[in-house]
């Protein structure tokens, strides 16, 4: 049984989740090695991840747009899942979850390319392609034997409407993205979105058109 540590620093953390050697270039993965690093306890990963998030200069200004793209791709099936430990306060994971506003307005939006991913069939930069699926790649507060989910919920479309209103049109996209996959399951969902399309009529096209798209759910 591989037992998660509990000794891992942060700078230690940071290199094992961003600092290896990637392949491929918009959606670019890290190359296979044979001394994977055991996982880290839930409890440190919501501690790191909240660092990471709040901030975000610091904590990656030694890595590359490729290695950060990697790391982010694989937090979904990776770290992300410590949000789900209830044995971890609520209010750190919520914390957590509030803190990618945070990651977005001091990231993505000063360093995607400001453009619309679903309409660029020849997408080659790494950040837009995992701003465009972050609420795909990592979905939270919606584990049922958690008597936290409704409240993490609650804060993930927080989070969507407070990125949905940052001035790059990928993280806009973004947020639209994640929003149009919970309109089904939130009448909160609907209702931004619905705000957002009653809003300034000199919004890009594309943009407003897949507002409408996402609305419906009908997005990909």
């Amino acid at each position: 049984m591989i037992h998660a540590r509990d000794n891992v620093s942060f700078d230690q953390w940071l290199d094992e989740t961003f600092g290896r050697a990637v392949s491929g270039e918009c959606y670019p993965q890290f190359v296979p090695a044979d001394d994977w690093p055991p996982p880290v306890a839930d409890r440190l990963l919501v501690d790191y991840l909240t660092r990471l998030f709040e901030d975000s200069d610091n904590a990656l200004r030694y890595y590359s747009d490729r290695q950060i793209a990697a790391g982010l791709w694989e937090l979904g099936p990776g770290d992300a899942h410590c949000v789900y430990n209830p044995e971890v306060a609520i209010e750190a994971r919520e914390r957590l979850i509030r803190s990618v506003a945070t990651f977005f307005r001091d990231f993505f939006n000063l360093r995607c390319i400001p453009k619309l991913s679903h309409l660029d069939k020849d997408q080659t930069e790494p950040l837009n392609g995992i701003c465009y699926m972050w609420w795909e790649v990592i979905t939270w507060g919606w584990a049922k034997d958690d008597p936290g989910a409704e409240r993490l919920r609650d804060a993930d479309i927080e989070v969507m409407e407070t990125v949905l209103g940052l001035p790059n049109p990928a993280c806009r996209e973004s947020a639209l993205h994640g929003l149009g996959h919970m309109v089904r399951q939130s009448d909160r969902a609907l209702e931004i979105i619905d705000r957002f399309l009653a809003g300034p009529a000199d919004l890009d096209p594309g943009l407003l058109d897949y507002a409408r798209a996402a609305r419906t759910g009908c997005i990909q």
